[in-house]
């Protein structure tokens, strides 16, 4: 009797564990693989399809310098040339294939600036420093080449621009009042996005979204997040950007996936995470999200890496492009502005430049490293260095490896 009792419980056990992996394949999330070393704050950026998860803090809340390659297609981890400077809380940008590590570190933060390059496995440490506070929390989006430090620990809402081919910075307005740190940032069709973040002592979650334009150096406000929170990732696939995990309170984590559509400003609600995370890397591959690491409760250090892979419907499949294209403008003619397609069918070094009747070089729309995909730019001669620019012909054009391809458009004012 004892013995059927006992295999029965078995059999429940194991019913309720398929249940439940069956659950989480059908919300579209699968636990794939662990990293080499857990961590909680650490950053990730993408190269070529290779994720590397740099930096980051162990327990008892010590930094580390631990650098770690993912390859998704092998399911594979290498560990690569340490960081020099260890530290937590980080945050990171790739610009034409070079990975820029910027600030970051608990308790002493830091305002250093250091790159790796993947192919040679090296660090470049002569770069100049972050000009604002040292600090924690802060994040980065990337616009033409040109990388936007917004924010941080504890409650910073400055922002800077660097410019990795001068190796310089450039202080930009600051995100309105109500801003501040455990942010987080992702760049989208030329604009930096901003989500949520907190006050400190107390920690306190806020739910604004704001949108920086470059090229006016203006702030907009857009619809709020659902769900206030901190300590989050946002992730841009397509045209939507996944809102991911977070804090609502010191010690504490979520589970939460809202997705926000840029283009109608609106959000819905996605499946939840298998389990709650804060202070975790992230990445996209392949239209995939991959979450990496983080922690529950502030304190442990997790090494699980889970994969988000329902994110694109079939209704809405986004397949990699078969040839390099650059698409007519539209409108044309046009005033004041025109969107500007073009696709890559790999990963490409990317510069796309307008230029008068006469060859003058008028404004550079794109210049930087991008990889495989369908890109729109937005040319508004109401703006930035174009906003005087006179009713005319102009010519666009779009340079990716060795593709080289001009099309002609018209201003009507």
């Amino acid at each position: 009797m004892k013995s059927s009792s006992y295999w029965k419980y078995c059999l429940i056990i194991i019913f309720l564990i398929s249940v439940s992996i069956q659950i989480m394949a059908q919300n579209g999330w699968a636990r794939i693989t662990h990293m080499p070393t857990p961590r909680g704050g650490a950053t990730a950026s993408v190269v070529d399809g290779k994720i590397y998860v740099i930096g980051g803090s162990i327990t008892g809340l010590i930094d580390v310098a631990n650098n770690e390659m993912y390859d998704p297609s092998t399911d594979t981890w290498d560990t690569l040339a340490p960081m020099p400077t260890p530290r937590g809380f980080l945050t990171s940008e790739v610009v034409n294939g070079i990975i820029y590590v910027i600030g970051g570190g608990f308790p002493d933060a830091t305002n250093k600036i250091e790159a790796y390059n993947p192919v040679t496995n090296t660090w470049d440490t002569t770069l100049t420093d972050f000009p604002g506070e040292p600090r924690l929390g802060m994040r980065a989006g990337v616009v033409n080449g040109i990388i936007y430090v917004v924010a941080g620990n504890y409650n910073q809402r400055d922002c800077y621009a660097y410019n990795p081919s001068t190796d310089t910075w450039e202080t930009k307005a600051s995100m309105p009042i109500g801003s501040g740190g455990a942010l987080s940032v992702t760049s989208y069709n030329g604009l930096v996005y901003t989500f949520g973040g907190s006050t400190y002592s107390p920690w306190a979650p806020l739910q604004y979204v704001y949108a920086l334009n470059p090229q006016t150096n203006d702030w907009t406000q857009k619809l709020n997040m659902p769900t206030p929170r901190f300590t989050l990732q946002t992730y841009s696939v397509g045209d939507t950007i996944y809102a991911v995990g977070g804090s609502q309170s010191q010690g504490t984590s979520l589970a939460t996936v809202e997705a926000y559509y840029p283009i109608t400003d609106t959000w819905d609600t996605r499946p939840n995470m298998p389990i709650d995370r804060s202070w975790f890397a992230g990445a996209v591959v392949n239209n995939k999200i991959y979450v990496i690491g983080g922690s529950t409760d502030w304190s442990n250090n997790l090494g699980e890496v889970w994969e988000y892979g329902s994110i694109v419907g079939v209704e809405e499949e986004i397949i990699p492009p078969s040839n390099f294209t650059l698409d007519q403008n539209y409108p044309n003619p046009f005033n004041p502005s025109t969107v500007i397609g073009y696709q890559l069918p790999v990963s490409s070094d990317v510069t796309l430049k307008v230029y008068d009747l006469l060859g003058r070089e008028i404004t550079t729309l794109v210049d930087e490293y991008k990889p495989a995909g369908n890109y729109e730019v937005i040319l508004d001669s109401h703006s930035g260095n174009v906003r005087n620019l006179p009713s005319g012909v102009y010519f666009y054009q779009l340079k990716a490896g060795n593709f080289i391809q001009t099309k002609k458009m018209l201003l009507l004012k």
